[in-house]
């Protein structure tokens, strides 16, 4: 233990000695002069020469500069020396080259870009931490029911069974039950429609998340009749209050009522998000505000389905599957003691953060492999100027290894200019990803959860550096090892002759065969959801994308009598419908795409089998169909004479028709919704299939009937002037007889039909981008490998064309041989990627993942591509004076 202190203080003279060369030089330089002057003064004295003498000391000393490197051995860290000559070197030779610096540095700076652009994506999305308490315990619980044909992950538990299943399991420390909201909020002297949460006093806790000021909701505030208190987010309270403290002490209106601000939340607080849920609110992207929910005991006994979410947080040491087994247990026994119209409840229980990124987590994984591919490329590319600049400077290496420079020395020497070409690389990637970053707003298609926290942190900086040094490193490490072994007598044997690099040529060649072959995967890839994406946008949609739609608020008004509600909704459809312009206007209470549908179970009247039917159930206004351009079937659209009382006529979809009235005429058949088959509905028309809830799932049955209260208020209407026009020709008209009408979602169904394919867009634009990068650098490289080629060749095609070859016959012989390397890499890609492609199954839409037409689209691609990156070399070779060229060889 006592030679640590030595040890250690011996290393830091070491050191110290090393970063202060310059003066420790001078001072040794001096002492070894006396040292000699005074052994040749002695010489001088026995009667020598004074050049002898010199002569002699020097000889007796054993020689001065040997004795400077012994010094320098023992005065410092002579690595760390070395390492700094390399770098001082390596900086010289790549000042010297600054084409090839420049081109380097960029190659390898895209891929490590497109690295570290997506690296932060899959970090804010897949890696990053929730901003909850232990967010691996949280868990969603879902009840679905067999009979019903919809996704298990749309039915929580009710609020009766919920609230059972809090007081008796073993399983949770925690539950909350919440239901998403909107209020009408007047901010700096307008009225917006804000995002809201109507939550127990569960819902805090279970996600143990405390709030920046204030409280969070209690028990208290939960009891039906308590003053009204509200939790607002970190945003509101910017964007509101201007982040003042004193923001406990205001108050704030909800739809005409006064709710005192109790707590803020912090930054990151703003769940529910619209992206965690499968099925949220679809104008709900982020909660602001958050309200008790007060439900009353009759409330909390109710078993009718309800529109809440639950949330449960699991014990410690207690698993998803043991919870799912008692959770299971617990909704038998409530299906048996609770029995209902539409039969047994299921039990499932899901991870919170598997629900909220598994969806996800496929796409990121696809763009991860992609810029792998991308950053693959850019390694080869890089290696291959690496190995032409080896190439170029195998006379000094070969001198340098004559002259007594070791293998390792040469090595590392080389691979310290690698490093610093990597540095460079690093630098410019993390320019590209920053301005990425810059760009992605404009890209999000705002279902991917948190992909707007996306930022280049610590560990995204990390990642950054180390894939920068790697992929230098072994850009570097192929041409550093082949250099390194160059002798000068092999130098000078090849420099003459025509078969001189054969090594070089054949590992650069292997090197644009690889990269070839994985631009065609991307390209493939990139095609097959282009294709896809394509496919998708063309589908028949069922309504005209031209129709401009919104929402308006009813307020106070959503509480009053039906039929309040419907004569208020009468009455703004006619004020629109005599606006200059408006050819017709109607309303629906779910617009199609908008990420909400009504299900509801039905039966008709002499069909067998009806347990468990669903339907997409909407109310809508007379002129909608109309408004929507919905093609009449058969039969008649609603008018205003129609009753929407029990024995109301209903019109349904043709794939309703086709399921359920196959072999008879729809029209007069019965329908009945009630549980108890007390109020039958009359088929009065058929209209075209409509796509509700996606635009890559069939039509399901839809089932339309007649009502002015269609509640959420979604207006449809269809005009012959500009949609910007229109919008405000309404708020006008509207404005004056109601000011306090608040608009929301004003956009057009082709607006609609855009964001349900965003997701589609933004993965098939990334791929798109991120292929074109990858065919970028492979033509680099061919076009670098072809004209080093060419400049190498240059004596062959001298002698070529002094014993009669023609320029034509020079330029075919340039492009052949850069289309045995490009169909070389063409037919290797396509294997690969009949092996791959299988895996971008769950991409496609309406194509297969062997698609011969993107199959044929990439190969003419590559070819024609290649052919044109080898043209230039092609045609300076098929250019050169066979004179000069002898010449100068």
């Amino acid at each position: 233990m006592s030679t640590l202190p030595a040890k250690f203080r011996a290393f830091w003279r070491r050191l110290h000695g090393t970063l202060r060369t310059g003066d420790a030089a001078h001072d040794f330089d001096a002492e070894l002069e006396a040292h000699v002057a005074m052994d040749a003064a002695a010489g001088i004295e026995a009667g020598l020469s004074p050049t002898e003498a010199r002569r002699q000391a020097l000889l007796r000393l054993g020689g001065a500069e040997q004795t400077r490197q012994a010094y320098r051995e023992r005065r410092g860290l002579l690595w760390i020396e070395n390492f700094s000559q390399d770098l001082r070197y390596g900086l010289r030779t790549l000042r010297r080259t600054p084409g090839f610096t420049v081109t380097a540095v960029l190659t390898l700076g895209l891929g490590i870009g497109a690295c570290t652009a997506i690296f932060s994506l899959v970090n804010a999305v897949l890696i990053r931490s929730l901003p909850y308490g232990d967010p691996q315990r949280l868990v969603y619980l879902f009840t679905p029911n067999p009979n019903l044909k919809i996704p298990p992950e749309v039915i929580c538990p009710r609020y009766g069974d919920f609230y059972d299943i809090k007081r008796e399991n073993k399983s949770f420390a925690d539950m909350t039950s919440y239901e998403q909201a909107l209020f009408k909020v007047p901010i700096q002297g307008a009225t917006e429609t804000v995002e809201a949460a109507r939550v127990d006093e569960g819902f805090f806790s279970t996600l143990q998340s405390t709030p920046e000021l204030g409280r969070t909701i209690n028990a208290d505030d939960n009891q039906p009749g308590h003053s009204k208190v509200a939790v607002i987010s970190h945003s509101l309270w910017v964007s509101m209050f201007g982040a003042n403290a004193d923001v406990l002490k205001r108050s704030l209106q909800l739809d005409n009522a006064m709710y005192q601000i109790i707590g803020v939340m912090p930054p990151k607080f703003e769940y529910p998000f619209n992206s965690d849920l499968p099925y949220g609110n679809p104008h709900i992207v982020s909660t602001r505000i958050w309200v008790p929910l007060a439900l009353t005991p009759k409330q909390k006994a109710d078993r009718d389905i309800d529109d809440n979410v639950a949330v449960a947080r699991l014990r410690p040491g207690v698993s998803i599957e043991q919870a799912q087994s008692e959770f299971g247990t617990m909704m038998a026994r409530f299906n048996r003691l609770y029995p209902g119209q539409l039969g047994d409840w299921g039990a499932l229980v899901e991870s919170f953060t598997g629900l909220s990124i598994g969806p996800v987590r496929p796409l990121m994984n696809l763009l991860l492999g992609t810029v792998a591919l991308v950053l693959l490329i850019a390694c080869g590319n890089a290696a291959n100027l690496l190995l032409a600049r080896a190439a170029e400077r195998g006379r000094e290496l070969s001198v340098r290894s004559a002259l007594g420079a070791g293998r390792g020395r040469m090595v590392r020497q080389l691979l310290t200019e690698s490093l610093l070409i990597g540095i460079g690389g690093c630098a410019v990637g993390m320019m590209l990803a920053f301005i990425f970053l810059r760009v992605l707003p404009r890209l999000d298609p705002g279902n991917i959860p948190r992909l707007n926290e996306a930022s280049l942190d610590g560990r995204v900086l990390l990642v950054a550096i180390v894939a920068s040094m790697l992929t230098s490193m072994i850009a570097g490490l192929l041409p550093a090892a082949s250099a390194s072994r160059m002798q000068l007598t092999d130098f000078l044997k090849s420099h003459n002759g025509p078969g001189r690099s054969a090594g070089h040529s054949r590992l650069q060649s292997a090197l644009i065969v690889a990269q070839t072959a994985m631009v065609v995967v991307l390209l493939a890839g990139a095609g097959l959801l282009m294709r896809s994406y394509i496919n998708v946008i063309s589908v028949d949609t069922g309504f005209s994308q031209s129709t401009l739609t919104m929402n308006i608020a009813l307020g106070d008004r959503y509480d009053q009598p039906q039929s309040g509600r419907a004569a208020y909704l009468k009455s703004i459809l006619e004020k629109i419908s005599k606006l200059p312009g408006v050819i017709s206007a109607g309303a629906v209470s779910d617009l199609p795409l908008a990420k909400s549908e009504s299900l509801s179970t039905f039966r008709i009247d002499g069909f067998a089998n009806q347990k468990g039917q669903i339907v997409e159930a909407r109310s809508i206004t007379p002129n909608y169909f109309d408004a929507m351009q919905i093609p009449l079937i058969a039969g008649r659209y609603f008018s205003e004479s129609d009753d929407p009382g029990p024995a109301h006529p209903v019109i349904i979809n043709e794939r309703f028709a086709r399921t359920y009235f196959s072999n008879r005429n729809p029209i007069g058949g019965r329908i009945s919704t009630d549980e108890k088959q007390a109020q039958w509905g009359t088929v009065v028309g058929v209209v075209a299939d409509v796509r509700h809830t996606s635009l890559e799932e069939e039509p399901q049955a839809q089932m339309y009937s007649p009502s002015y209260d269609t509640r959420e208020n979604s207006l449809a209407v269809r005009s012959s002037l500009p949609p910007a026009v229109m919008v405000n020709e309404i708020r006008s008209a509207l404005k004056t007889t109601d000011p306090d009408v608040t608009f929301s979602d004003v956009r057009t169904m082709g607006d609609l039909v855009s964001l349900a394919s965003a997701r589609r867009r933004f993965q098939t634009s990334l791929l798109v981008a991120f292929a074109a990068i990858a065919l970028v650098l492979a033509l680099v490289g061919l076009y670098g490998l072809m004209a080093f080629s060419v400049n190498r060749r240059m004596r062959e095609v001298g002698i070529r064309m002094a014993l009669g070859a023609e320029r034509g016959d020079v330029l075919l012989l340039i492009l052949k041989n850069a289309s045995v390397l490009v169909v070389s890499g063409l037919f290797t890609g396509l294997f690969c990627t009949w092996l791959i492609t299988r895996l971008l199954k769950s991409f496609l839409f309406g194509v297969s993942e062997h698609d011969p037409l993107t199959v044929i689209s990439i190969s003419v691609l590559l070819v024609v591509c290649g052919l044109v990156a080898a043209l230039v070399p092609a045609r300076r070779a098929a250019s050169i004076d066979p004179m000069q060229a002898l010449r100068t060889e």
